[in-house]
């Protein structure tokens, strides 16, 4: 028979020891599991954020491409007379900004270095444009660009309407196709600005005061955007310099907190030249 020094030590754990040693167990793949949720969460943010900022930059450098060839015409006698460009007709084809959507007011300079909509706005969140796509100096329906923000998401204009190219209504046969996923990412300003353009009237120096300031030939009476022109009917030629500033900002739809806003400077490469 087993003695009782013998019978203890063959005794396994208590019930008590047991349910400490469980518990012990439990509180380190706790503590484990805790610190992977919280590593696989900052992955997934981080890998979110990584990839908001590769969309919106995305979407970016394709408006700078775009705005870089507007005016451009494939046309020969466009450049024996640029005046007569097909893809750079004011209040028609020409790269234009409006204040928004909604509104669909075009921004136009007022004489201070500024451009407005007439109503306080001094830049807008919406560019129309067009360049000679297939170089047939034809302008066509899918050479009718634009950009614009609407609810949230940024869209692309794929087709305009060549009776009326200068809008950023959804309406008159004008097709625009969203470019950022608003399940994913809310663009919260999209913003397009001339103010950094210059004009310049080619008639200067001419030896007269055309701004009536008592001096003749100052630089003020060479920038068009500052002079009014002497009549609607002068003939004088004007050659517009287009720099646009960009500024696109965005955050994810399901954390705010996460933001990203990139703001480029756009040198558009064929300048505005018309006969007043």
């Amino acid at each position: 028979m087993l003695t009782m020094k013998q019978k203890q030590r063959q005794s396994g754990f208590t019930i008590t020891e047991l349910l400490i040693t469980t518990a012990l167990g439990l509180s380190v793949i706790g503590s484990i599991l805790v610190g992977y949720l919280a590593t696989y969460t900052s992955s997934m943010d981080t890998l979110a954020a990584s990839k908001m900022n590769q969309d919106l930059n995305a979407v970016m450098n394709l408006m700078i491409t775009e705005f870089r060839r507007a005016g451009y015409s494939g046309n020969a006698a466009s450049a024996t007379d640029p005046t007569t460009n097909v893809f750079q007709q004011i209040d028609n084809t020409a790269l234009e900004v409006f204040d928004s959507m909604a509104g669909n007011t075009q921004m136009v300079p007022v004489g201070d270095g500024t451009w407005t909509n007439g109503s306080g706005a001094t830049q807008g969140s919406c560019m129309v444009y067009a360049y000679d796509r297939d170089e047939d100096g034809v302008v066509d329906a899918n050479e009718l660009g634009g950009f614009r923000l609407n609810d949230g998401m940024v869209e692309m204009r794929t087709a305009g309407n060549t009776a009326n190219p200068d809008t950023c209504s959804s309406t008159s046969a004008n097709t625009w196709e969203a470019l950022t996923d608003g399940d994913f990412i809310t663009v919260s300003a999209l913003w397009f600005n001339l103010d950094s353009s210059e004009c310049l009237n080619t008639r200067e120096p001419d030896n007269v005061d055309n701004d009536g300031d008592s001096s003749v030939d100052n630089p003020e009476e060479a920038d068009c955007y500052d002079t009014p022109l002497p009549d609607a009917a002068s003939g004088d030629i004007t050659v517009e310099t287009r720099q646009l500033n960009i500024t696109l900002t965005g955050n994810l739809t399901n954390d705010s907190f996460v933001q990203i806003s990139l703001n480029q400077n756009v040198r558009v490469r064929n300048d505005l030249v018309r006969r007043r």
